[in-house]
C-alpha cells in the first residue's frame, strides 16, 4: 500500500487527522444529532417521505455485520483493503459520528462537507473507514449504516446541497473547499449521487496552499451508506481523478446482496 500513502500526498495527513478527530461511533445515541431545523430539515423530510418505510423494512447492520460486509477479493480479484494507518493497527472502525451544520460555513454547504469524512448530520449506528487498491485504482470509502431512514435524508439532504453549494470551509478541518459540482452518478444501490471538488490544503512552508481535485460517489443500500473518495495529489489542470468503478460495483453488491461472492 505504499503507492496509496504516496498518492494522498499532503492531503493525506489532513484526511487522517479529520478521521482521528471523528473518532467514536454514537450507535446508542438518538438518531439525529440535533432536532431538524432550516432548510435542511425541511426538505429531507418532505423528500425522504416516499422512501421512508422501504428503507425501515431493511436490517440495519450493527458493527460486527459492517466490519463482516467489507469487500474482499472474493468480491474483487486482486483488491487489497487495509485500514487507515502505515505500521498499526490502523483506524477504520468506528469512526464515523454526526457533525451538526452549524460546523460548516455555508451551513448550505453542510452535507457536502460532511460526506468528505463520511458522516452527515445522523448519528450512526455502525461505520467502517478503509482504504481499496485495485488494477482501476484508490480509494478511501466509508460505510455507515443508520436507523430506519435517516440513510435516505442523509442521502437527500446531500442531494439537495449540491444545487447550490459551490465553495465552504469546516471548522473539522484546515483545508478549505472551492468548485463543488453534482457529477453524473453510476447506477448502483437503492441510489446514489456523486460530485467534484478541489480541497485547498495548507503545507507549512508554502504560501499557497496544494490544490487536490478530488471525486466522491455516494451509494444508499437501505439503511447503509457507502462514500467512495478518490483523490489527486498531483494535480492537472481541470482533471478530477476518478473513483474506481470495480471497487464501487463489488462493495454495492455485498451490499444488496448481503453476502460476498462465491469463489
Amino acid at each position: 500500500m505504499t503507492n496509496a500513502v504516496h498518492r494522498r500526498g499532503a492531503a493525506g495527513a489532513v484526511a487522517l487527522a479529520l478521521v482521528l478527530g471523528a473518532t467514536g461511533c454514537g450507535a446508542k445515541g438518538s438518531t439525529a444529532a440535533h432536532a431538524p431545523a432550516g432548510h435542511n430539515g425541511e426538505q429531507a423530510a418532505s423528500a425522504g417521505a416516499s422512501k421512508a418505510k422501504a428503507t425501515a423494512r431493511v436490517p440495519v447492520l450493527v458493527q460486527d455485520r459492517l466490519e463482516d460486509a467489507v469487500l474482499d477479493d472474493r468480491d474483487l480479484a486482486g483488491v487489497s483493503v487495509n485500514t487507515i494507518g502505515v505500521g498499526t493497527e490502523g483506524v477504520g472502525n468506528g469512526v464515523v459520528h454526526a457533525i451538526p451544520d452549524r460546523a460548516t460555513h455555508p451551513s448550505a454547504c453542510a452535507p457536502v462537507s460532511s460526506a468528505l469524512s463520511g458522516s452527515s448530520r445522523f448519528t450512526p449506528v455502525a461505520s467502517v473507514m478503509r482504504m481499496a487498491q485495485s488494477k482501476s485504482g484508490l480509494a478511501t470509502f466509508y460505510l455507515v449504516s443508520y436507523r430506519e431512514a435517516d440513510a435516505v435524508r442523509a442521502v437527500d439532504e446531500l442531494r439537495t446541497a449540491l444545487q447550490t453549494c459551490r465553495a465552504f470551509t469546516s471548522s473539522t478541518s484546515s483545508a478549505a473547499h472551492e468548485k463543488v459540482l453534482p457529477t453524473e452518478g453510476p447506477a448502483a444501490g437503492d441510489e446514489a449521487v456523486s460530485f467534484r471538488l478541489t480541497e485547498l490544503v495548507k503545507t507549512p512552508g508554502q504560501d499557497d496552499p496544494i490544490q487536490a481535485p478530488e471525486s466522491v460517489v455516494v451509494i444508499r443500500s437501505g439503511s447503509t451508506v457507502a462514500i467512495f473518495n478518490a483523490m489527486e495529489s498531483l494535480p492537472r489542470l481541470n482533471t478530477y481523478p476518478k473513483v474506481p468503478a470495480d471497487i464501487v460495483t463489488a462493495q454495492s453488491k455485498v451490499l444488496a446482496t448481503g453476502t460476498h461472492a462465491a469463489r
